[in-house]
């Protein structure tokens, strides 16, 4: 019988998830998937459904930022590395035998859906960065960042189930040429500074907590959702996220707080005056900063 352990377990659900309309956990149905009675016992895992369903996408997250890290630490052109991208993330397919999208998640409770909004954001986030260098380098074609991330994700998360036979890796393969081939569209480099800035500079409303970043910034995000729109006191809340590297507290660490919401993440805020202020995410090599905070125009294009 096949030995059970908690990957094997969630990545089975995670098929069966695909293959169906709703987020519906049927066990047996799991069990068969896994190919071992022992699944059934194994569901004493989890406390509940909706963690087991958590977990399922957790996995596709990390699948999918370990292959945006592999692109960005590979050489050559940004072609190169969108090419490296989906390498990777059709490997992890394959692995895990689908790619989940996080934006079928309409029948979930709210705080999933919150959390999947998180992680799609993310995944967005730098998957657009990465296309921005295309357009930057002239590897890429001039087109919209956003129409350009849906067309990849689209191809990664369909509900189809990956195996580890010849013919899909053979798919696979036609998968990237077909992808490359409708991003790639040489043109010359775009001169250069099209965003000059090289620093920027961010503050809290009393002065407390001061901060620098390293440009130039390729994408500035808006996002809509109750909660930014709540700490924001706006209709959305703009952010520049930038590398671990590109980013260096001046002064007031100390005095950043943050509220940890189990739905959705951290939130950080200045505790003397409320500022919001950035937020530092080690396991995705990212800082996200409050656009609000930065001082002088960083001539960034938005995205939604």
């Amino acid at each position: 019988m096949r030995p059970i352990n908690r990957e094997v377990l969630v990545d089975a659900a995670a098929r069966v998830l695909a293959r169906r309309s709703d987020h519906r956990m049927p066990w047996p149905t799991i069990a068969q998937e896994t190919g071992s009675e022992r699944a059934i016992a194994a569901a004493a895992w989890f406390e509940d459904p909706s963690e087991l369903i958590d977990a399922c996408y957790a996995r596709t997250a990390q699948a999918l930022a370990d292959s945006l890290l592999r692109a960005e630490t590979a050489p050559g052109t940004a072609l190169d590395k969108l090419a490296a991208f989906l390498v990777a993330a059709l490997e992890a397919r394959r692995e895990i035998g689908t790619l989940l999208s996080f934006r079928r998640g309409r029948d979930l409770p709210i705080s999933l859906q919150r959390r999947l909004h998180e992680r799609d954001q993310m995944v967005r986030t730098r998957l657009k960065r990465l296309l921005g260098q295309g357009r930057r380098d002239g590897s890429l074609a001039l087109r919209n960042l956003d129409s350009e991330c849906e067309l990849i994700l689209a191809a990664l998360q369909a509900p189809d189930v990956a195996s580890h036979d010849p013919e899909q890796r053979m798919w696979d393969s036609e998968l990237v040429e077909l992808l490359l081939a409708a991003l790639a569209e040489p043109h010359p480099p775009e001169p250069l500074p099209r965003k000059s800035l090289a620093h920027a500079h961010g503050a809290c409303l009393c002065g407390a907590v001061r901060y620098e970043l390293d440009g130039p910034f390729d994408v500035m995000s808006h996002c809509r959702c109750s909660m930014c729109r709540q700490q924001q006191g706006a209709p959305s809340a703009a952010f520049v996220t930038v590398s671990l590297a590109a980013f260096r507290w001046v002064s007031g660490e100390e005095q950043v707080s943050t509220y940890q919401s189990p739905a959705h993440g951290a939130r950080a805020f200045c505790r003397h005056c409320g500022s919001v202020t950035p937020r530092v995410e080690t396991d995705t090599g990212l800082v996200i900063c409050p656009a609000r905070s930065l001082e002088g125009h960083l001539a960034v294009p938005g995205r939604p």
